[in-house]
C-alpha cells in the first residue's frame, strides 16, 4: 500500500478527518473556558505534550509497520532534520492555535474544508522549484480550491468570514510553510523521526506562546484552571494523538517522494469522510460540533463543494503525476 501514493494519501485523509473531529468535539464540549483564546491554548498545551509522550509510544510501537519502513529508531544525530522539525515544529504552533479557534466557530466538514485551501500557498512553490508543473496543476488547484469553499459554507456569512480568517488565512499561512519544510526534513532522515521532534518543538513553542499571551492579558490563572481540568480528559486526548500519529505520519511519509501540492491535493479527500462523521455525530449527540446547519440548501452547496473536488483529484489521476519520484 505505501508505493501506492492515492492508498496512502487516503487513509491519511481519513486519519485526519478523524482526529480533526475528535478535536472539534474537544473544544466545544471538554477543554473550554470564559475566554475562547485561553481554551484554545490549554488545548494547545495538553495536546501538545500528550502527543510528544503518546506519539513516541506509538512510533516506537508501530512507526516501521504503519509508517515508514526507514525507521530504525528515534533519529538523535541529524542537524538538517532537527533544524527542519524545530522551525516545522514552531510554526505548527501558531498553525495549531487558529484552527483550534477555527473549530470552536465551525463544525468539522467545514473545517475540514477550509483546511484543504493550504494548498493556495504552496502552488506557487512547487511550480517555482519544478517539482510541478502549471499545466499539470492549475484545473485541479481550481477544482479543489473552489470546491473546499463551497464545501465550508454554513449559511452565516459573517461565521463563513471569521472561519475563513482564522483557518485560511492564519492557519493555511503557517501550515504552507511548515510543509515545505517539512519536505525537507523528512528527505533528510525518516518521517517517524520527523513527526516526534516537530511534535516536541511544536508543544514547546506553544507552552511559550501560550504563557507570554496569557500573563500580557492577565488570563494566566484561567489558563492554569482550564489546564487543570483538561487533565481527566486525557484518555479522550490520548485516542485523538493515536489518528494525529497516522494521518501525519502518513503525510510526512508520501513527502518522501511527492512534491507538497500533490500532498495536500490527495490529502484533501478528508473532506468526505469529514461529511459523513459531522452528520452522525450530530444525529447522536446535538451541539456536539456546535451548530451544524439543517437546511438542505447548504448542504447540497456544500455537496456540490465536494463534487469538484472529486474532479480536481480525477484531473490529477489523468496527469499521471500521482507516481513517485525517483
Amino acid at each position: 500500500m505505501r508505493n501506492n501514493a492515492i492508498a496512502v494519501g487516503s487513509t491519511s485523509a481519513l486519519c485526519t478527518a478523524i482526529y480533526r473531529s475528535l478535536d472539534n468535539y474537544t473544544v466545544h464540549n471538554l477543554i473550554i473556558a470564559t475566554d475562547s483564546l485561553t481554551a484554545a491554548f490549554a488545548y494547545l498545551i495538553v495536546g501538545g505534550w500528550t502527543g510528544v509522550i503518546a506519539g513516541t509510544v506509538f512510533s516506537l510501537v508501530f512507526g516501521r509497520r504503519l509508517i515508514d519502513p526507514a525507521f530504525s529508531g528515534i533519529v538523535i544525530n541529524n542537524p538538517e532534520m532537527h533544524k527542519q522539525a524545530f522551525i516545522s515544529g514552531g510554526i505548527s504552533a501558531g498553525s495549531t492555535l487558529f484552527i483550534m479557534l477555527g473549530n470552536q466557530i465551525g463544525d468539522p466538514s467545514a473545517v475540514v474544508a477550509l483546511a484543504n485551501l493550504t494548498v493556495v500557498y504552496t502552488i506557487l512553490n512547487d511550480i517555482l522549484t519544478k517539482q510541478a508543473t502549471l499545466k499539470q496543476l492549475l484545473i485541479p488547484s481550481l477544482l479543489i480550491v473552489t470546491g473546499g469553499m463551497l464545501a465550508a459554507f454554513n449559511g452565516s456569512l459573517a461565521v463563513t468570514v471569521l472561519g475563513f480568517f482564522y483557518v485560511v488565512v492564519l492557519s493555511n499561512g503557517l501550515d504552507a510553510y511548515s510543509n515545505i519544510v517539512e519536505l525537507k526534513g523528512v528527505r533528510a532522515s525518516d518521517s517517524v523521526s520527523l513527526f516526534i521532534w516537530r511534535f516536541f518543538w511544536l508543544a514547546f513553542t506553544g507552552t511559550i506562546l501560550a504563557l507570554v499571551v496569557s500573563l500580557s492579558r492577565g488570563y494566566l490563572d484561567l489558563l492554569f484552571q482550564t489546564v487543570r481540568g483538561a487533565i481527566i480528559h486525557l484518555p479522550w486526548v490520548i485516542t485523538t494523538m493515536f489518528f494525529v500519529f497516522l494521518g501525519m505520519g502518513l503525510k510526512l511519509y508520501m513527502k518522501k517522494t511527492q512534491a507538497v501540492s500533490i500532498v495536500l491535493l490527495l490529502t484533501s479527500t478528508q473532506l468526505f469522510f469529514a461529511y459523513p462523521i459531522t452528520i452522525f455525530g450530530s444525529w447522536i449527540q446535538p451541539k456536539m460540533f456546535g451548530d451544524v446547519p439543517s437546511i438542505p440548501m447548504i448542504w447540497l452547496i456544500r455537496i456540490t463543494g465536494s463534487i469538484l473536488i472529486v474532479l480536481g483529484i480525477m484531473q490529477l489521476g489523468k496527469r499521471k503525476i500521482l507516481v513517485q519520484e525517483n
